[in-house]
């Protein structure tokens, strides 16, 4: 008698349990699959932040020169008093991919306008001849495209600061150089000439995203351009060749840009309603 009371015990435990792993599997299904019979809202995944962008910018480059130097500084003793090229615009565009939320990659392209260039050397007198002075003038222009990659870091109420580094080309156009030796009471014009050079940068800015597709970009940028230099000097006459140019040397840049992003693959945040 007690056998089959034990038994009974035991059946109507494992019915019980079997029944309410049958209920916990239907609630759980009407949680998560959306079924119609009660359950909780469940927000989907967050949206992913990858997608393509492009970008324009206007800006200031403010350019800087190492040193200059001619052919005459190898048969005298030349000092040079001043370098330099003044401020200029710029204007960019570029393509990027956005990998994640901290990672993302572009190509630009800028072409920055005339640039005034001015220089002054002096050299002591010698057998034959007097001390004298050179006072060179041109103008430059350059273009400056890199292939670029960005470290975002984080966000906060919607501004992105972020540090970047960019490898690529810079072309230097000198053009209309003019050397005047006031002592010689001479003149000479050198001919124009471009120089296409490996150039690198390094960035730091910051931008505020005004949707989730646009943003405001606040930068700045250091660019190393390379080396320029003219074509043959020639005296007023422009019959006489009388050196081999000026060359321009070491010309980096701190540039200043203001621009705008707009991605185009944004995925819409969809919260889809469980009950």
């Amino acid at each position: 008698m007690n056998t089959n009371r034990s038994s009974y015990l035991l059946g109507a435990a494992l019915g019980s349990a079997l029944v309410l792993a049958l209920s916990a599997n239907v609630m759980a299904a009407d949680i998560y699959d959306g079924g119609l019979k009660g359950g909780y809202d469940v927000p989907p995944p967050p949206p992913s932040d990858r997608g393509l962008y492009i970008k324009g910018y206007v800006g200031q480059a403010n350019s800087d020169v190492g040193n200059i130097w001619t052919e005459g500084f190898d048969t005298n003793n030349f000092t040079v008093y001043h370098n330099d090229i003044k401020s200029s615009p710029l204007f960019g565009l570029g393509i990027g991919w956005k990998h994640s939320h901290w990672l993302r990659f572009d190509v630009t392209g800028d072409y920055r306008g005339d640039a005034l260039f001015v220089a002054q050397d002096a050299y002591p007198g010698g057998f034959g001849f007097n001390p004298g002075t050179n006072e060179y003038t041109a103008d430059i222009q350059s273009w400056l495209g890199l292939a670029n990659a960005y470290i975002d870091m984080g966000n906060w109420c919607g501004f992105t600061p972020y540090i970047g580094a960019g490898i690529g080309f810079g072309t230097l156009s000198v053009q209309g150089m003019k050397d005047i030796n006031t002592v010689q009471s001479a003149t000479y014009y050198a001919a124009d000439n471009t120089t296409t050079n490996f150039a690198w940068a390094l960035h730091a800015g910051v931008s505020f995203d005004i949707s989730p597709q646009m943003a405001i970009d606040l930068a700045y940028r250091y660019a190393d351009l390379g080396d320029a230099h003219t074509g043959t000097a020639f005296d007023a006459t422009g019959a006489n060749p009388s050196y081999s140019g000026v060359f321009i040397k070491d010309i980096t840049a701190n540039d200043v840009m203001l621009g705008m992003r707009y991605k185009f693959q944004r995925e819409a945040v969809a919260y889809v309603l469980v009950k």
